[in-house]
């Protein structure tokens, strides 16, 4: 009996134990460490860089600036190509395997929903989100409600509770939203986060994206309008707007910086969003800092800053929200042919974008050009990537949707095959062929969007929001 219990204690000691983390000893950073793989990890995340899609020079202080009083914002509408078509939303436009798609992007938002802040997951199991990450919870809601997967009373109560939550956010110095915040209970995370200065700064960009979606919200729920004035009212957005172009901050060794935030494509997909709300960012749409170079063969503008990160994203998602413009910067279609000829030329699809990961760093910018070098996959500090995604079901799911050939086609079958063994839509495979299991939302939320789209008849959402405002007016 004794060598039994001795076995068995020998044994029990070699049962490895899984440790979580809570609310009060962790200490994420904008990326987090996020250890989305189920289970342990030996690899210590890797130090991270100022911000998603940190495209900040080097560090040059300027002195925020704030709007004058006696400045009137107007609130323009985007002069867009598709804007006088009447659209439609048909449901019949969807097949089964996109109802599929769809139900299994919802159970992401039902698993990793927070009732109460109304804030959703970033990666599934990591309590904390970005403003990013907070406009792809609301664009998911009303492209739910619009496929009519809930109701009409669900979707108003759940955004009401996120709009004032954001209303009521501890702000960056009493400016802006700190970077990130924790979606239990709406605090701000990070660095200096139990500070009084809320957080170690914002990011213009992630702003930019939500005010897409705060000014989207208010079209498709004109009840609902009178809690973005209150974020509007409440939050300091002049002081991201800097020379025309977008700004962000960053406290760091108790010294602020304020610096210029964005590159090409990031950077005019977000200022569109300020512009929504009536400011101007003429500077943001300039060639000032751009250059051509050729990849496999194709001429593209390339941002000529310092960490010019150069993904899919910023194209694909102004194309589905916002719609088409016939503008210099929008490379849409010269990115889906580039992907189309690689993906021949290697014989499998490629889709590059920048995509959370199962394993460490836990986030990269799979770039089609970086620093002189064409299809290269980076950390947030800028150090190439092992093993790489080099295909992302978010950005291959939006680009089936946009487009209509053999090649979207074969988008979309990878992704279905992709996500036929999961409860929600995995983020997208590895080099090697191994499936990227970093649950996001961000990647549920566009399949859901991107669907929305293809049943206006691949129309633009923001178009459709505003005749669906000036329908009930």
């Amino acid at each position: 009996m004794q060598k039994l219990m001795a076995k068995l204690a020998l044994y029990i000691a070699f049962i490895p134990v899984l440790t979580f983390a809570s609310d009060e000893i962790e200490a994420p950073s904008f990326y987090g460490g996020r250890g989305v793989s189920q289970g342990d990890t030996s690899e210590a995340p890797s130090t991270i860089e100022y911000q998603r899609r940190a495209l900040a020079p080097p560090i040059i202080v300027e002195t925020i600036v704030d709007a004058p009083s006696n400045v009137e914002l107007s609130r323009p509408s985007l002069s867009l190509t598709n804007s006088s078509q009447t659209v439609e939303l048909d449901l019949s436009r969807l097949t089964r395997n996109d109802w599929l798609l769809a139900k299994k992007s919802m159970y992401y938002f039902d698993l990793n929903y927070h009732p109460e802040t109304g804030f959703w997951n970033s990666v599934q199991g990591y309590h904390h989100a970005t403003m990013w990450d907070i406009a792809s919870g609301i664009s998911a809601t009303l492209a739910s409600y619009e496929l009519q997967l809930i109701s009409r009373e669900e979707v108003r109560d759940k955004l009401s509770l996120t709009l004032e939550t954001l209303a009521t956010l501890a702000l960056y110095k009493n400016t802006l939203p700190n970077r990130e915040y924790s979606t239990k209970h709406g605090k701000p995370s990070g660095s200096y986060s139990d500070t009084k200065s809320n957080g170690n700064g914002w990011s213009a960009l992630d702003i930019g994206r939500l005010l897409i979606w705060l000014h989207i919200t208010e079209q498709m729920l004109p009840e609902l309008a009178s809690k973005v004035a209150v974020i509007e009212k409440n939050w300091n957005l002049a002081s991201a707007v800097h020379k025309g172009t977008l700004y962000g901050t960053k406290l760091y060794k108790n010294k602020e910086h304020y610096r210029q935030e964005g590159r090409l494509g990031y950077l005019q997909y977000a200022a569109q969003g300020f512009e929504l709300f009536g400011y101007n960012l003429a500077q943001s749409f300039t060639k000032q800092h751009v250059e051509k170079v050729s990849v496999d063969g194709m001429s593209v503008y390339v941002d000529n800053r310092n960490v010019p990160y150069f993904t899919t994203d910023p194209y694909v998602l102004t194309a589905i929200e916002i719609g088409s413009k016939n503008v210099w910067w929008n490379q849409l279609d010269q990115l889906y042919q580039l992907h189309k000829k690689r993906s021949k030329q290697l014989g499998q699809p490629q889709v590059f974008a920048e995509d959370a990961m199962s394993k460490s760093p836990w986030f990269a910018y799979n770039n089609i050009y970086y620093y002189g070098k064409p299809w290269l996959s980076v950390s947030p500090g800028g150090k190439p990537i092992e093993n790489p995604q080099t295909f992302s079901s978010k950005i291959g799911f939006g680009l089936s949707v946009l487009y209509a050939d053999d090649f979207s086609q074969q988008l979309y079958n990878t992704v279905v095959k992709t996500s036929l063994s999961s409860r929600s839509i995995p983020t997208g495979r590895y080099k090697n062929g191994g499936t990227n299991t970093a649950y996001n939302i961000n990647t549920n939320s566009l399949v859901l969007t991107a669907l929305w789209y293809k049943a206006l008849g691949n129309h633009a959402i923001y178009p459709y929001a505003l005749e669906q405002s000036n329908s009930a007016k």
